[in-house]
């Protein structure tokens, strides 16, 4: 029974009751009329023993309850789980500064607020106002991770966001990169070496950081916090790491890289303080324009080389070495990562190795990238195991032009030599006192057939099936 009473005698009416799990309980009646004070009691009793009744699910009433807290309170528990995780600071940033533009556009206050259509609405938006299906992706997967986790930890009896689809990133990009071919590195990289100091960075430091790049698939941000413990230079098989600190998918990062590259940056670092960044890199901002610069002058050193005026015009009109090239795929430090990615494929190497060293968390996404560079694998695969298809006798060089001929008399379906005696020769049979000769086809010995004691010589595969190729000694 629940006790009404005032402190003090004075103020409005406090009640006292227990609740489903057997505790006391305190709580304020917020009104100074005792009558209604008792209602409330008897009323919060009533459902004390509905939930201990089970027929109030106390598990789904909790549920609301916590929808009906503020989404920024509970978006910074969000975050806060990100951290324990692991997730860098970056993603943790840019994941709440995408989930806070949506609530804001739409109004949202509460958690309970949050609605498919709602988001369906924001990213209308976005594609009218022509931003790119990658950035509206981005939007997306940032606040249904959200709503994933509310749900799981229960705070959303069911997602609100699971009908909400992400669109193909790949349809409508406005920024599609090119890769360097060969012979544009070996430009890029002997012109970038001869040069000046440009962005702060002498022409071989900003010739080493693009080779790394190339070479280990690194991006823009995980070169920029490479330190020289970040090297492990000094073994047959050297490598660089990135911690997961500083990746992309949170993960350290074990890149190898060729010997020679090892030598030149084992060199340069020797002077550089432990803990120090190996490169001096421009902001992230102007990092873009350090590269296509150098790529800049890497083509008018390549043009320099074309004498003929009409030839020159031709070659300065054409993609080699260009920022920007003729199906509009442009040329930026990440293209250095997608060099990486399409050398690996070009060279052969098998597709899951190529996911590992690119670090993509689906062999999928490899596949999407890279996977056009593997067309013809099926054909040449069916090639390689050719000799195991062979035929015996083609491998030994035997034919019928050496002397061997259809004999339908003789066992079935079988050949002999010319000259040879027939099966059924006479003086051939079980009772003779010559030598005995056993046929034996397949192991199979057939002297009790009536036929002269003879010895398979030779099997040939053919379209007309085994053929038992025998002659008599």
């Amino acid at each position: 029974m629940a006790a009404i009473y005032k402190r003090n005698g004075t103020g409005k009416y406090l009640i006292d009751w227990s609740d489903h799990k057997g505790k006391r309980c305190t709580k304020s009646s917020g009104t100074t009329d005792k009558a209604s004070a008792i209602r409330i009691g008897n009323k919060l009793e009533a459902d004390a023993a509905l939930r201990r009744e089970n027929v109030i699910d106390t598990r789904l009433e909790a549920i609301a309850q916590e929808g009906q807290k503020l989404i920024g309170d509970v978006l910074d528990t969000y975050q806060a789980s990100m951290s324990a995780s692991g997730k860098t600071t970056n993603h943790i940033d840019s994941t709440g500064n995408k989930i806070n533009s949506i609530v804001a556009d739409q109004e949202w206050s509460k958690l309970a607020d949050v609605q498919a259509d709602g988001l369906n609405r924001f990213c209308s938006d976005l594609r009218n106002a022509q931003k790119a299906p990658r950035t509206i992706a981005a939007y997306i997967q940032a606040i249904k991770g959200f709503t994933r986790w509310a749900t799981k930890n229960g705070k959303l009896a069911s997602d609100p966001l699971v009908t909400v689809s992400k669109p193909s990133a790949e349809n409508g990009r406005k920024l599609v990169r090119r890769y360097l071919k060969r012979e544009e590195w070996q430009w890029l990289d002997s012109i970038t070496r001869s040069s000046q100091e440009r962005f702060g960075m002498s022409g071989q430091e900003r010739a080493v950081l693009y080779a790394l790049a190339i070479q280990t698939g690194f991006r823009s941000a995980e070169c920029r916090s490479l330190t020289r413990g970040s090297l492990f230079l000094k073994g047959s098989k050297p490598y660089v790491m990135a911690n997961a600190s500083d990746t992309k998918n949170g993960k350290q990062a074990k890149q190898y890289i060729q010997t020679e590259l090892a030598t030149e940056l084992l060199n340069m670092t020797r002077t550089t303080l432990a803990g120090k960044a190996m490169f001096n890199m421009p902001h992230e901002s102007t990092v873009v324009d350090m590269i296509r610069e150098d790529m800049g002058r890497a083509k008018l050193a390549w043009l320099d080389t074309h004498i003929d005026p009409q030839e020159r015009q031709e070659a300065d009109a054409g993609d080699f070495l260009s920022t920007l090239d003729s199906e509009s795929k442009r040329i930026d430090f990440h293209s250095l990562r997608h060099t990486c990615g399409t050398w690996l494929a070009q060279a052969g190497v098998d597709i899951k190795t190529v996911q590992s060293i690119m670090r993509h968390s689906t062999i999928v996404l490899t596949m999407d990238r890279y996977g056009h560079l593997y067309e013809g694998a099926e054909s040449d695969a069916v090639a390689k195991v050719r000799s195991s298809f062979a035929s015996p006798i083609a491998q030994t060089g035997t034919n019928r032009s050496q002397g061997l001929q259809w004999n339908p008399q003789c066992l079935g379906r079988k050949t002999v030599r010319e000259g040879a005696e027939s099966c059924h020769s006479s003086g051939i049979g079980l009772g003779n006192n010559r030598q005995k000769k056993t046929l034996v086809s397949q192991g199979i010995t057939k002297e009790n057939q009536g036929f002269g004691p003879m010895r398979a010589e030779r099997l040939e595969l053919s379209t007309q099936g085994l053929k038992v190729l025998c002659s008599t000694n």
